[in-house]
């Protein structure tokens, strides 16, 4: 049941969402080479997270791959997904109607990205399925999507909201069948991964021969994102597209040709052994270096883009609550 909310009450439950990630989640942590090319040589290039909380993030100076370290330990991960991060992150023990509304808004754009290799019946595995509009949406059209979501609450929820195929678990504990799915997608879940090079090999088993691995993460390589809200405490690993596409390579794909994405936005294909020759990108460590040394606060807030984006998420904002009212509306008709 998704229950209709007044603006007022939908703009104090975000102020209040807000507040919320800003309260503290500690781990006991340990310290961790580079997930990508083990090397155990870094530079510090973040201490603080965007709600000014203590993160250690650092730059591996082989790979440029960016990680928080010390890293949490596998239990703790474990725990804060199954238990917190829901929570903290959006005040909620499942979907709001702003969240549903923009997930379904997600699943539209997915679905339209890779209808180029859809067909009907297509087995599809959506990693971090949340709330489940992504595979409520694909199985609309007849696909034959299943979802991995290691919260309880929100899992539960879209067994019950659409039922649908959900397993309730990490993506470590996962029941699911070697070379069992056409597609596997995974929409901003591996930057929270304390494992992601080991994810994308399990990944890589549960797909068919010729297979196709959709990620997206938030690239941090962009000059568009405020250089104090890069880093985010439930964000264990950053990437730029060229690390994501080494970590690719290695873990035994190769970048679609049909749909090559942009930016940290990859669709990878399974190839038949891992490329040998994976570091593609001896440069990347440089690039990154002289980013996070030039790109700073002042520079930042001394150009027109804070004041701009202001204005932009104010009225992006205002429209979602009246839409998500109005799609909360429809969806209590039509089960009623």
């Amino acid at each position: 049941m998704v229950t209709l909310t007044n603006p007022v009450s939908l703009l104090i439950d975000d102020a209040v969402s807000t507040v919320t990630r800003m309260k503290p989640y500690r781990f006991a942590g340990q310290e961790a080479a580079c997930n990508l090319c083990g090397s155990p040589s870094h530079d510090q290039v973040g201490s603080r997270d965007r709600y000014g909380w203590k993160l250690r993030i650092v730059l591996c100076t082989r790979c440029g791959l960016v990680y928080a370290n010390p890293l949490p330990t596998e239990v703790e991960v474990d725990a804060f997904y199954a238990r917190h991060y829901r929570k903290l992150y959006h005040n909620a023990y499942e979907p709001k109607p702003k969240a549903i509304f923009r997930a379904f808004k997600g699943a539209k754009g997915r679905y339209g990205y890779l209808e180029p290799i859809l067909d009907r019946g297509t087995r599809i595995l959506d990693v971090g399925s949340g709330g489940g509009e992504v595979v409520h949406h694909f199985r609309e059209r007849g696909i034959d999507a299943h979802g991995v979501e290691p919260n309880q609450g929100f899992a539960e929820y879209s067994i019950e909201a659409y039922g649908i195929p959900v397993h309730v678990s990490g993506w470590q504990n996962a029941q699911i069948e070697p070379e069992s799915f056409d597609i596997v997608t995974a929409n901003h879940v591996v930057e929270h991964f304390r494992t992601p090079f080991q994810a994308l090999v399990r990944f890589r088993d549960w797909l068919k021969p010729d297979g196709y691995l959709h990620i997206s993460v938030p690239d941090v390589y962009s000059p568009q994102r405020t250089p104090y809200g890069r880093f985010h405490f439930a964000h264990l690993y950053y990437f730029d597209r060229e690390s994501l596409i080494m970590m690719g390579l290695k873990a035994g794909f190769e970048v679609s040709e049909r749909l090559p994405g942009r930016s940290t936005t990859v669709v990878f294909r399974k190839t038949t052994t891992p490329a040998a020759d994976w570091f593609r990108y001896p440069e990347n460590y440089d690039k990154l270096a002289g980013y996070f040394r030039d790109y700073t606060n002042l520079k930042y807030f001394l150009s027109r883009k804070p004041y701009s984006r202001w204005f932009r998420r104010m009225g992006r904002l205002g429209g979602e609550m009246f839409q998500a009212n109005f799609a909360a509306g429809n969806l209590d008709r039509e089960k009623k």
